[in-house]
């Protein structure tokens, strides 16, 4: 943060640590409730500021994985990837590709541009049906 001449407040940081921390893609919501489990003294506008901010300045991605809001995730040390996600359950898996890469690479440097990085996203449905069903059936529990 310092080098992209950002002020590091404690709740920049508080953010920033939990998206790298975290193994799963967090939205606004998610990582305010995580924040302040662990105590930290943050309001949900602060969270929702400091991630447009952290994203502004390439130190988090926005992603978008079917759900009607946006999700985060580390946009240092992770190598190009890209996201499959089920309609019907949301299971997210992610996947690398060389041969995906080689072919972002060529397209950019065919228009004049060189990769920095991508982000993509797939959407289908889980082959596995008795899986994905049961999934649906978790969350729906979670959310009654």
């Amino acid at each position: 943060m310092k080098e992209e001449r950002l002020r590091c407040t404690r709740e920049r940081l508080s953010v920033l640590r939990e998206i790298y921390r975290s193994n799963t893609h967090l939205d606004a919501d998610e990582l305010f409730v995580r924040l302040r489990e662990k105590g930290v003294a943050i309001s949900r506008a602060t969270v929702y500021h400091t991630l447009d901010l952290l994203f502004r300045y390439n130190l988090v991605t926005k992603i978008d994985l079917g759900h009607k809001h946006t999700h985060y995730e580390k946009s240092w040390g992770v190598a190009n990837h890209l996201h499959i996600i089920c309609l019907k359950c949301g299971k997210v898996s992610e996947a690398t590709s060389s041969e995906l890469g080689g072919m972002m690479e060529k397209l950019c440097r065919e228009h004049g541009y060189s990769l920095g990085s991508f982000s993509l996203q797939l959407f289908g449905e889980c082959i596995d049906k008795e899986a994905c069903a049961r999934q649906v059936k978790e969350k729906c529990k979670e959310n009654a």
